[in-house]
């Protein structure tokens, strides 16, 4: 079996921002249902790895972004995951538009044993036979996010709600971007373009846990971090502009 998805879609409403084009927590979504679509027809879906009590987990997701696909534009979405090291892996993504490439991106992903919390190893848990695609579609590096934000400004606060909820009961990924893209207003979206965001993600967020958001700005890009109420951090972000 090779291991790659290509699937044509459209880029929908519910998925754009105020510019009538894919916003970047839209093209997050974007790939982390891609995943969850390709990881259930190689047999590593959720319902697979329930049956033997393991979990996946996000560590890191980085996308780079060349241009921003326009409302019910017509989009491929590939994703296809690296041959697994010992308890972590890379899933790569592309988002192309006919002969366009528009995003890149990758997640790092473990699996974790439910009851225990102790990673599993992936070659134990990966399907046999799968013919693994090895092209890299975002190459660089992840970084090595800073972990002191005391002196970072608030830049808000938000309260995890049901809707922020995903099938292992807590905050769902996509749900930390929306979080974070939602302290810019429209005006800076407009003016300073994206053209890279890597999320890390560190700590577990429930429902009713009120979480602080901090920034600090450098020439070219933000840091933030989300902020649990008993001062841990739950996932850093770092943001690059055009």
């Amino acid at each position: 079996m090779y291991a790659r998805m290509d699937k044509p879609t459209k880029i929908y409403l519910s998925m754009c921002d105020e510019s009538g084009r894919l916003s970047i927590p839209g093209l997050f979504t974007l790939f982390i249902d891609a995943a969850s679509e390709h990881g259930t027809e190689i047999g590593l879906g959720m319902e697979d790895l329930a049956k033997k009590n393991l979990f996946w987990l996000a560590v890191k997701t980085k996308i780079q972004i060349t241009e921003r696909p326009a409302l019910l534009e017509d989009v491929t979405i590939s994703t296809w995951p690296e041959e697994p090291g010992r308890v972590g892996c890379n899933r790569y993504y592309a988002l192309t538009a006919k002969e366009r490439q528009l995003a890149v991106g990758k997640t790092e992903w473990a699996m974790i044993h439910k009851d225990s919390g102790k990673l599993a190893k992936l070659a134990e848990v990966y399907p046999e036979g799968l013919v693994h695609c090895p092209e890299k579609s975002c190459a660089d590096p992840f970084l090595r996010p800073g972990k002191d934000f005391a002196d970072g400004e608030e830049v808000g606060r938000c309260t995890v709600r049901s809707t922020d909820i995903d099938i292992g009961c807590h905050m769902n990924n996509a749900a930390y971007v929306r979080m974070l893209f939602g302290t810019f207003s429209c005006a800076e979206l407009a003016a300073r373009p994206i053209r890279e965001v890597e999320i890390a993600y560190r700590k577990e967020c429930r429902e009713g846990e009120e979480l602080t958001i901090r920034r600090k700005v450098r020439e070219n890009s933000w840091e933030l971090a989300v902020i649990k109420p008993t001062g841990e951090t739950a996932a850093t972000a770092h943001i690059v502009f055009a």
